[in-house]
């Protein structure tokens, strides 16, 4: 199954991906196995230029989209008017990886997030849009001060993204 993610604000927030590292090379360049150089720029568009990430984590960051159909029950986790499917590695924080997809994710809010608004996130599994959300996980994160929740005071940013991940049902309140 998958967790996924999805982000509400007051406001329209820009779509695509964010805090990803391509570099472009020629397809000729690359040694893929399996498919003709012909079927290769076919499937490629005839782009002799393909997309190359030298590490994973030049591939991690996130994706924000306009949420799918399939996705609406979730708005009713949300008490913003704009609400978006993120996509990245959020729900666990062990390697660099997921580290850097969830600093992205609080670099994305911190560059949106308007001084005294709020962004609200919620994640769940595949097809629980609907469920009921467990209030136990719910968490509230001031990036003006870096409480977390109502014991835990952060140093900054980064420790925020080295402590954080996002779990199943759970609701975070992000504010400035």
């Amino acid at each position: 199954m998958t967790l996924n993610h999805f982000i509400g604000a007051n406001i329209e927030l820009p779509t695509g991906t964010f805090g990803r590292n391509p570099t472009y090379k020629p397809l000729s360049e690359l040694k893929l196995k399996g498919l003709s150089l012909e079927k290769r720029l076919k499937k490629n568009n005839g782009s002799k230029l393909v997309k190359v990430y030298e590490t994973e984590e030049d591939a991690s960051g996130i994706d924000v989209l306009n949420l799918v159909s399939g996705y609406e029950p979730v708005r009713e986790k949300f008490t913003t008017s704009f609400v978006y499917e993120v996509e990245g590695y959020l729900h666990t924080n062990n390697t660099a990886s997921h580290h850097k997809s969830i600093k992205t994710l609080f670099n994305y809010i911190d560059e949106n997030l308007l001084e005294g608004n709020f962004m609200e996130i919620y994640s769940c599994w595949d097809g629980h849009e609907g469920k009921e959300k467990d209030d136990s996980k719910n968490v509230a994160i001031n990036l003006s001060t870096f409480q977390f929740g109502k014991h835990l005071k952060l140093k900054d940013i980064n420790h925020l993204c080295e402590t954080f991940f996002l779990e199943d049902k759970q609701y975070v309140l992000i504010k400035r």
